[in-house]
């Protein structure tokens, strides 16, 4: 959704490492918000320093992606039938590549392009989590359904093997299960 292409394993695992640093330090780096910036940068160097190193691997791990699919969305322009463009999928990031500053008039630099998608990612994370701990207190408390997701997850996917996106279109009844979950505990109310 924010991206609009569908990642390699490698560059998803790349976002989660550089989403997670910045997760885990979140708490430490409150500090850093209770003094005027020039004496926390005296008094917290180390912790500058680690929110400067995150930052610039979450630039240096966002910015290939955002730069690619921008060039993909410039090369597409007036293609299709006649002078429309083919209809498809307007990623998150799409919409923020002609986005103009309203103070300034100014489009959105690199760095703000970079926030903006970090943001819309961790956006999602409390709900997702969320639904996620709905599902399993579910499936603990209710065995019989634990034990026939489990004989279906079985069945699909051979022993030793990752679940990946293709099996998921084989198991209607984790389908099932997910929107039960969604359906009962709506992640917002």
């Amino acid at each position: 959704m924010c991206f609009g292409d569908k990642l390699d394993e490698e560059t998803v695992e790349n976002i989660q490492r550089v989403q997670h640093s910045l997760l885990h330090n979140f708490i430490r780096f409150n500090v850093l918000n209770f003094l005027p910036v020039f004496f926390t940068e005296i008094l917290f160097r180390r912790l500058w320093r680690k929110i400067l190193e995150i930052r610039q691997s979450q630039v240096s791990v966002f910015l290939p992606i955002i730069k690619a699919r921008h060039e993909k969305m410039k090369s597409k322009v007036g293609v299709g039938v006649g002078n429309e463009v083919e209809a498809e999928f307007e990623a998150y990031v799409d919409t923020l590549f002609d986005m103009k500053l309203p103070h300034s008039g100014s489009k959105l630099k690199d760095e703000e392009l970079v926030s903006l998608c970090a943001e819309f990612i961790l956006g999602g994370t409390d709900t997702t989590a969320i639904t996620w701990l709905w599902a399993m207190a579910n499936l603990v408390k209710h065995q019989n359904v634990q034990e026939k997701l489990f004989d279906e997850i079985k069945e699909v996917v051979k022993h030793g093997e990752d679940i990946e996106e293709k099996h998921l279109k084989r198991m209607p009844y984790l389908k099932a299960v997910v929107l039960e979950t969604l359906r009962r505990h709506p992640p917002v109310s």
